[in-house]
C-alpha cells in the first residue's frame, strides 16, 4: 500500500501557497492521472495531479520556515483584500457620480395628446441616449467594466424611467 499522500489542492486548503510548496516541498513525489474533465464532451485534463506524500508535508509544517512563509501569504493576502476593497469602494462612487451627474430633463413635446405611450417613452429615451454616450458619460464611466458598467446604466435608466413615469403619471400597471 503506498503511504497517504496530499493533492496541491488540499495543500492550499491547509494554507500553502505555490512558492511556498516550490520553496519548502520542492519537486512532486507521486503523480496521479488527474480526474477532472473539462468541456462538453468530457475530455479529462492532460496535467497530472501532483502527489506529495503527508510525512514530508506534515513535517515542513512544523519549521520555523513554515511559520514565516505562511505568516507573510496572510500579510499579502491581507494587503491584496484591502486594495480590492478600495478599488470596489472607487468604483461604487465612480458609478454613484455617474448616476447623479444625470438630470432628467423630461420636457412633453407638444403633440404629446396624440401620442401613445409608447411614443412618447422613444421621443424621451434620445434625451437619454444622447447622455450616455456623451463624453461626460464615458469620462464618469471609465474605469468601470462589465457588471459595474452594466448596474450603474441600469441604475441610471431607472432614474431617467421613473421621472418620465411621474411627469406623465404613469404607474408600472398601465
Amino acid at each position: 500500500m503506498k503511504p497517504p499522500a496530499l493533492t496541491t489542492q488540499q495543500l492550499k486548503e491547509r494554507g500553502w501557497t505555490p512558492a511556498m510548496i516550490r520553496e519548502l516541498l520542492g519537486k512532486h513525489d507521486r503523480e496521479r492521472a488527474n480526474e477532472l474533465r473539462v468541456g462538453n464532451r468530457g475530455r479529462r485534463v492532460d496535467a497530472p495531479v501532483k502527489l506529495y506524500l503527508e510525512e514530508r508535508v506534515v513535517k515542513a509544517e512544523s519549521t520555523a520556515a513554515f511559520a514565516r512563509a505562511q505568516d507573510a501569504a496572510r500579510v499579502r493576502q491581507d494587503s491584496a483584500n484591502q486594495g480590492a476593497e478600495t478599488r470596489a469602494a472607487r468604483q461604487q462612487q465612480q458609478a454613484d457620480a455617474f448616476v447623479d451627474a444625470y438630470t432628467p430633463n423630461i420636457v412633453p413635446p407638444e403633440n404629446a395628446t396624440a401620442m401613445t405611450r409608447t411614443e412618447l417613452w422613444r421621443h424621451h429615451m434620445d434625451g437619454l441616449d444622447e447622455w450616455q454616450y456623451s463624453a461626460q458619460a464615458d469620462a464618469l464611466l471609465g474605469g468601470l467594466r462589465g457588471k459595474q458598467r452594466r448596474d450603474a446604466q441600469n441604475r441610471l435608466y431607472a432614474k431617467h424611467r421613473a421621472a418620465v413615469h411621474a411627469v406623465y403619471g404613469w404607474t408600472d400597471e398601465q
